[in-house]
């Protein structure tokens, strides 16, 4: 995998990397920064648990901060919704779409990055161990 990623720019490497996270087209741009560097944490802690080890058998997740879960409509059905957070797995493409839910935080006021962080290793964590990989920490 290392080989593929020589000679690409910092945002083509960002677009293929297989954790992504946005935000609701609603928030500030000023968010951009730390969206970025949320996706590099959670991608660096995938690699240090040897999650890329197989370029056959790679997750991906596609992150979308919202403010609340309410406002997605998601059905219960083909969605796991949880506190503050929700996610859709399609195991055929190995692909988690996931929802999450800030507004809670954002009330609370303290530590909303590292409350970010427990969730997105929440959702990332349910699918990995599904597959035998080590939780990220």
């Amino acid at each position: 995998m290392l080989e593929d990623i020589e000679g690409l720019t910092v945002e083509q490497l960002q677009q293929s990397l297989p954790i992504t996270i946005g935000a609701d087209p609603r928030f500030s741009k000023s968010l951009k920064p730390l969206l970025r560097q949320l996706e590099m944490w959670i991608n660096f802690q995938a690699l240090k648990a040897d999650w890329y080890g197989d370029d056959n058998f790679i997750l991906s997740f596609d992150f979308t901060l919202v403010r609340s879960l309410e406002e997605k409509q998601l059905t219960a059905d083909s969605w796991v919704v949880e506190t503050g957070y929700a996610y859709h797995y399609e195991s055929s493409n190995l692909t988690t779409i996931a929802f999450i839910a800030i507004d809670d935080l954002v009330r609370d006021g303290a530590g909303i990055e590292q409350e970010i962080k427990a969730r997105l290793t929440a959702v990332a964590n349910t699918i990995a161990v599904q597959h035998g990989l080590l939780a990220l920490e």
